[in-house]
């Protein structure tokens, strides 16, 4: 069968706004209305310097969106993307990446400096997407931010997350890196392999040599809490220190790398005082 065609672009109908509310609960699993973006705020937004975009089939069905509306990060003008979100069944075929692409495109046009979001530090493949694979970077935590939520990925645990920061004063995608050497690199924390063959915490170091740190997290957290946790809760509160460590010496997320001892190894890269 020949797939849909689908097309990155702006809603144009109250019925095309209603169904990106519908994409927004399938893509995070909402069962509590009060979480969904109502049509007016979207609409509002589009109409006064923000921009909401759909992933839309031929008969106007959305099976993506990308909601965001101009805020401030370090005293500059931001676009601040709120949501970017793809339903499953179209998940892992780009999507998402066309969606942040053209809000990129956008936000250059428009001469707004820098597109933010924020995004939870434990889910790897965000993680890969944002500071790799879109070469955004981080410089700030925020503990808890949206406090306790319902939904199948937030239920039951602190809603930490790290503020991407996406420039758009040059293309990142020219941006490279130099290769790292994980056993000479100094580690935020400090971690060791338990006997059931998962990462655990033993501390996080109390003082950061070096210009260059990993800090790691677990390629699973959501195994670890099924299995131990305690362990999960150790993880939470030792990548909160750690940040918040590494932010006030001077540090910014600059890369997020699965290698090293294991395949399944997961570090942020962090470089000290550097910035663009």
């Amino acid at each position: 069968m020949e797939k849909a065609e689908i097309t990155i672009r702006r809603p144009h109908t109250p019925d095309e706004y209603k169904s990106l509310q519908e994409a927004q609960k399938k893509a995070w699993g909402i069962t509590q209305d009060g979480y969904v973006v109502p049509v007016a705020t979207m609409v509002g937004a589009q109409h006064h310097g923000g921009l909401v975009l759909g992933a839309f089939l031929p008969d106007g069905k959305a099976i993506g969106l990308s909601f965001s509306f101009l805020g401030r990060v370090h005293g500059e003008f931001c676009l601040y993307s709120q949501l970017t979100g793809v339903v499953p069944g179209y998940q892992g075929q780009g999507i998402g990446g066309q969606m942040k692409w053209a809000q990129w495109e956008y936000a250059r046009t428009h001469q707004i400096p820098t597109i933010a979001w924020a995004f939870d530090p434990f889910q790897a493949g965000n993680a890969h997407f944002n500071i790799h694979m879109l070469k955004a970077r981080s410089r700030r935590f925020l503990d808890d931010m949206y406090g306790p939520r319902t939904d199948a990925l937030n239920a039951g645990v602190p809603t930490d997350r790290l503020i991407a920061e996406w420039p758009t004063s040059h293309d990142p995608r020219n941006d490279s890196w130099t290769e790292i050497d994980f056993e000479k690199t100094g580690h935020v924390i400090e971690t060791h392999l338990t006997s059931a063959g998962y990462v655990a915490v033993a501390f996080v170091h109390e003082t950061l040599r070096g210009d260059v740190q990993l800090l790691e997290i677990p390629d699973k957290i959501q195994a670890i809490q099924s299995q131990d946790q305690e362990q999960a809760r150790r993880w939470r509160s030792a990548v909160r220190e750690a940040f918040h460590k590494a932010f006030q010496e001077g540090f910014v997320v600059t890369d997020f790398i699965r290698g090293g001892t294991g395949s399944k190894r997961c570090y942020y890269r962090l470089e000290r005082n550097i910035w663009v």
